[in-house]
């Protein structure tokens, strides 16, 4: 969950310390304290998750810069002969870290070297960290302030001013601070959406590719059928007997109703990907299905299922807001969407002093949506070897 939390700070705090005395004792003070800067960073913004992920890639980065292959004559620069194959688990833990973190390293190169796809990526990290870090800055005001009334004037609505960036609301509260906190919520569930929806569609298109048979045709027919379903009016339907009021319920709805038309996508590569030697090799061996979809399907396909998980991330976002534009979903503060629905609810586009109170969040899920484009079009480079050989 984005948001600052005493737990998360202490998690940041000590990753971060371990990953600075890991650096130093690999001699690698510059890595070290970098992993520092990122683990207390990450723990702050991200709790107890953001400060342990963050501790992982940074360790591995650290280990990637020091980490010498005993196993490899050149790398190691040992004679052939003098070359011991068994490694101790120590060892293994280790070189495993070291690949990883050298992926982290190639793809951080990838991404500079796109400098649309690092613009978006720079557009992503700015709202994620306005929605973490902003409450530190930008007090939040739900409340109505009758006081800031102007003399004269026939509402509370204001234009932006230097006391007030983004203008006031019909309430007479800064925009900009629901801009800050409305996003939380919006961002966490449509990242949720995508997740669920990119997680049931991989694995049930390589299932289906995979297993063949009836039971490709069941996965097949039953895609088919949530295809067409018109999503609006089902939502209709279902918000007339169901409350949404959990974030969680909507992410797993919105998983539900998009997973279909990237599970047939991903049904189509495994095919072709099931025709090659290695996956052939595999099933020979009978190394089991859940080894084959995640150690020989899975790595060949990724770039195109984390592009995919950017766009199912956006129609999760649009639908989100629609709803709460509609009055479908119960109406609660903060939200972007709740800001749009109760500027128009309040004349806000008749009125050029209250344009912001509409303006503000539709420019917010624009340009996060924009950011998502554009990091999604460095993607491929970053997840496809060929492309990073030149780097």
């Amino acid at each position: 969950m984005i948001g600052i939390t005493p737990l998360g700070i202490v998690i940041g705090v000590v990753a971060g310390v371990i990953a600075l005395v890991f650096g130093i004792r690999l001699g690698q003070v510059r890595a070290g304290i970098n992993g520092l800067i990122v683990c207390v960073v990450a723990g702050f913004g991200c709790g107890i998750a953001g400060g342990l992920i963050a501790l992982l890639v940074m360790s591995a980065v650290t280990v990637s810069h020091a980490y010498v292959d005993k196993q490899d004559p050149f790398t190691s620069r040992a004679k052939l002969e003098d070359i011991d194959f068994s490694e101790t688990r120590t060892e293994a833990i280790m070189r495993q870290l070291a690949n990883f973190g050298g992926t982290v390293r190639a793809s951080w190169r990838a991404l500079l070297r796109n400098k649309a796809g690092f613009i978006g990526f720079l557009g992503v990290t700015f709202f994620l960290g306005m929605s973490a870090f902003g409450p530190l800055f930008v007090e939040y005001e739900g409340s109505a302030r009758f006081d800031r009334r102007v003399e004269g004037a026939r509402s509370l609505f204001q234009a932006p001013s230097a006391e007030f960036p983004l203008g006031l609301d019909w309430q007479g509260r800064s925009v900009l601070s629901h801009v800050v906190y409305g996003g939380r919520v919006l961002i966490i569930t449509s990242i949720q959406a995508g997740l669920m929806a990119t997680a049931i569609a991989v694995l049930l298109g390589s299932v289906a590719a995979l297993v063949g048979g009836w039971v490709d045709g069941v996965l097949s027919g039953f895609a088919n059928f949530i295809l067409t379903i018109p999503q609006f009016p089902l939502l209709l339907v279902l918000a007339s007997f169901i409350q949404f009021t959990d974030p969680l319920q909507m992410a797993a709805l919105f998983g539900f109703l998009n997973w279909p038309t990237l599970m047939r996508a991903v049904r189509a590569q495994v095919l072709s990907l099931r025709e090659r030697d290695y996956v052939e090799a595999a099933f020979a061996l009978d190394l089991g299905l859940w080894h084959i979809i995640t150690r020989e399907v899975f790595p060949n396909m990724v770039s195109y299922v984390a592009v995919n998980l950017i766009f199912t991330v956006r129609t999760a976002m649009y639908g989100l807001v629609a709803l709460v534009v509609l009055g479908i979903v119960p109406l609660s503060e903060p939200d972007w969407g709740m800001m749009i629905f109760m500027g128009r609810s309040q004349g806000a586009l008749f009125s050029p002093e209250a344009a912001w109170m509409m303006l503000a969040p539709i420019f917010a899920i624009a340009l996060f949506q924009l950011s998502l484009v554009l990091f999604a079009r460095s993607l491929e480079e970053v997840f496809n070897p060929r492309l990073r050989s030149g780097l």
